[in-house]
Order: C-alpha cells, then structure tokens, then sequence
C-alpha cells in the first residue's frame, strides 16, 4: 500500500471515528435521561420533592411488602444507606402494590428501613419509571440523570459500590435530620 493509500485509510477511519463519536453524543443514552420529577408525602407525613435533591446521589427503592425477593434484597439496600447517608446519597423507599400502611409499616420495622418510604398507590412515581415488577432500584446522578437501574434481586449486587457512583459528597446540601 502506497503512502498515499495508508493515509486516505488513517483519515476515512479517523473521520468515521468522528462522526460516530457525534452520532453518539447526539443522541441521548437512558443513562443520559432526566430522572421524572414527582412529590410525594412519606408515611412520616414529610414532602418530598425528588427535584429539590439535586446535589445529592438519590436511590430510589421500589418494593412491595409481599415480596419474597424484596424480603432478600432489602437487608442490602438498608446496608447501603446506613454506608452512604452521609456521603451525599439519598436513600427514598417507594411502596408499590401494596394496600396497607399497616403491612409497609411492619415491613419497615421488620427490615430496620429508616429512610423516607411513600406509597405509590395510583403509580403515578412508578409509571414515569417504567417499573414492571419489584424490587427494583433507580439510581439517579447529582445532576438529576438516570444513571442505573436494578431490576429484580441479586446477592452480588453491590449496592454500596454502586451508590458511590453517584454520591453528592459536600454538593448534598440535605442535612441528615431533613432525611434521615
């Protein structure tokens, strides 16, 4: 192959390179995606507004207190928030499915879940998120983009690993009295 040749062939694929690169960028990936904001009161009676938590990494936590796969993956999603709540992660418990506070409530107490939990029940949180089943975990960047999801239960999961990812540090301006 001639000088010439080989470099025509460096710059065509130089060149497809680049403008694979921009097609790329151009198109936003679902990590890329702005997490759907939502309000909600907790069963503590607090407001909850997902948006005025940017700054902080948010972990969003879908379960339903039937669930046997909930029942083996929420001892590690407690582990994880015990770990990582004051590293600027926010854990948020949301219920779906279930029809009793009574049953989220001993849910909670049974699996020590002392972060913020709503009950999602008309799935107006849910839907935006296209959940089809629990347990199911949303991670959301500082910037407030959807950065992983977790569908269903694994116990090699890393949910500290993970959390770490997205953790505010000093840019979580939520104090820890606000969520615990």
């Amino acid at each position: 192959m001639s000088v010439t040749a080989m470099t025509k062939a460096r710059f065509l694929a130089l060149a497809l390179l680049v403008s694979a690169s921009l097609v790329l960028t151009a198109q936003p990936t679902e990590a890329q995606r702005q997490a759907p904001d939502f309000q909600a009161t907790d069963l503590e009676g607090r407001s909850l507004q997902l948006s005025s938590l940017k700054g902080c990494g948010v972990v969003l936590y879908f379960f339903a207190s039937w669930c046997p796969y909930c029942e083996r993956q929420t001892p590690l999603i407690v582990a994880a928030h015990q770990q990582l709540r004051r590293r600027g992660v926010i854990f948020l418990g949301i219920n779906v499915y279930d029809k009793s506070e009574e049953d989220v409530r001993a849910f909670m107490a049974q699996h020590g879940i002392t972060f913020p939990t709503v009950m999602d029940r008309d799935e107006s949180i849910s839907d935006p998120y296209r959940i089809q089943g629990v347990p199911h975990a949303v991670l959301i960047s500082p910037q407030g983009t959807l950065s992983r999801e977790i569908s269903g239960w694994s116990p090699r999961t890393d949910f500290v690993r993970l959390g770490r990812s997205i953790a505010g540090g000093k840019n979580c301006k939520i104090a820890t009295q606000q969520i615990p």
